[in-house]
């Protein structure tokens, strides 16, 4: 009978560990499911390459962006303070100041989360079912019509840059157009980065950097 108890209770045992490793089996599978996308080898040998997008933007400089990989964590939370306050009036060229409210992002190519618009983006998907590094900087079609109607979309200043950025990373290489880019957009007196419609510095105030497109209106 005792015989009987303990053979009956080591097999409750063995059923209870079974069932935990299944469950744990499922939570792995769920966790592996849940990630996007590996990251690429810029972004893990730590050179950015991820932050030059399929459009030929600097991810570096996007609101999205900074507000979740910021260098310093102030400014993190002022900058995602900010966006989410009451909107300037958008400006010709310029969108209002909350544009961006509520968006983190790991950058186009990062293989990490995404803006909703950048998940979605028709070029993004594109370049990367066609070309080898994913951007449309060797693309045979460019400026194809996806690429010209984001352009145009808003008249944004700084999509006025995605043909000119990409010509740059053909001839430049991508490793070291990120390079020029991440120094462009830093701000000229403290060195923090700077977002592509920062009038200043969020950190020391200092105005944006000449290297940079102006944000005044013509006339």
């Amino acid at each position: 009978m005792v015989h009987a108890i303990k053979e009956c209770t080591t097999r409750r045992k063995f059923c209870k560990r079974l069932a935990g490793v299944a469950l744990t089996g499922a939570l792995v599978d769920l966790e592996t499911m849940a990630v996007p996308n590996p990251k690429p080898e810029g972004e893990a040998s730590g050179n950015k390459e991820h932050l030059a997008a399929a459009c030929g933007t600097y991810c570096g400089a996007c609101p999205a962006y900074l507000a979740k990989h910021g260098e310093d964590a102030q400014i993190r939370m002022k900058r995602q303070k900010i966006s989410s306050s009451v909107p300037a009036k958008a400006q010709e060229g310029i969108p209002p100041s909350n544009w961006m409210a509520g968006l983190l992002c790991d950058g186009c190519l990062s293989g990490g989360a995404l803006a909703a618009h950048c998940q979605r983006c028709n070029i993004r998907l594109c370049a990367l079912e066609k070309q080898n590094n994913a951007r449309c900087s060797d693309c045979e079609e460019l400026p194809c019509y996806r690429i010209t109607n984001l352009i145009n979309m808003g008249r944004y200043l700084h999509r006025k840059e995605y043909l000119p950025n990409l010509e740059k990373i053909s001839g430049m290489g991508v490793r070291e157009w990120v390079r020029y880019e991440e120094a462009r957009w830093r701000c000229p007196r403290c060195g923090l980065p700077m977002s592509w419609y920062d009038a200043e510095c969020i950190g020391c105030g200092e105005p944006r950097s000449e290297r940079v497109f102006s944000l005044k209106q013509d006339g």
